[in-house]
């Protein structure tokens, strides 16, 4: 599908199923079936639990599907700005998840902060996409494959949209989101930050990789920063003895290595972008 949605400011609703899609649709509808039919089970008990009314689940299933959603149109989205649309649905879909116990002060100041770091650095991928277009009148990432070229526009828009992504996937130094995000209930902490939430910021890296991959500067970060990721994920995980913060420090560390394979760029990059 590509047609025009606001053609006065050359926007499009572009969507291809292309490989990289297929793989992240089908992790998003795949795990989220899952984690519904799990939570069918759990979320009765948990409200239960909590003495609230069972009526309160609808919240819940609404917005996983709203997660859900966003996160198949964020994987075969191929327009920057449709891109940062189903981006924002995400994290807004993920604040009110993670804060789901909203009587729970713990589980709001997580939701806050989450959203407060993905949001925040998801205007950089906004900043990033209009620098592109004023430079080269498209936000069309093909198209955009075959425009950039290196220097100072690609090193600074490319910065701020992998900026954006590294934050979504929780890569040191905006880590410490994660482990704080798993105060949601059990479904969301499995869903959003092991198989889809934190998976967005590397499909980011996988869609932006053919211009990422001109450009030096850009290769030496996710090199440097996917590599402190693999450390300190690592090293924390092995400080924890609750299960949740050891699957939020292992996640970090897991997806240090898909980072650091872009960054070591070549066919090793290319090979990094088909495996995620």
């Amino acid at each position: 599908m590509n047609v025009a949605w606001a053609p006065t400011w050359g926007l499009r609703l572009h969507l291809v199923l292309d490989g990289l899609a297929a793989l992240y649709a089908l992790l998003a509808t795949g795990v989220g079936f899952l984690v519904l039919a799990y939570s069918s089970r759990y979320l009765p008990l948990h409200l239960g639990h909590g003495g609230r009314p069972e009526s309160e689940g609808t919240r819940f299933y609404g917005f996983m599907l709203l997660f859900m959603g966003a996160m198949v149109g964020l994987a075969m989205a191929q327009d920057l700005v449709l891109i940062f649309v189903f981006w924002d649905l995400t994290a807004v879909a993920s604040y009110y998840l993670i804060g789901f116990d909203r009587r729970d002060a713990n589980s709001r100041a997580s939701a806050l902060m989450a959203l407060l770091v993905t949001g925040v650095t998801a205007v950089l991928l906004l900043i990033g996409a209009l620098m592109f277009y004023a430079a080269h009148g498209t936000y069309s990432v093909p198209e955009l494959a075959g425009l950039v070229r290196p220097g100072p526009l690609l090193n600074a828009a490319g910065l701020l949209i992998a900026v954006a992504a590294l934050a979504k996937s929780a890569q040191v130094p905006l880590h410490f989101w994660l482990p704080r995000a798993m105060a949601a209930p059990t479904p969301v902490s499995a869903y959003l930050h092991s198989a889809a939430m934190v998976a967005a910021g590397v499909l980011l890296l996988g869609r932006v990789y053919p211009l990422l991959q001109e450009s030096e500067l850009l290769m030496n970060v996710l090199l440097v920063v996917g590599l402190l990721s693999m450390a300190v994920g690592g090293v924390l995980a092995l400080t924890r003895d609750v299960l949740k913060q050891l699957l939020a420090y292992s996640t970090i560390s897991q997806y240090g290595y898909v980072v650091f394979m872009y960054g070591l760029g070549g066919s090793t990059g290319r090979w990094a972008r088909r495996s995620t």
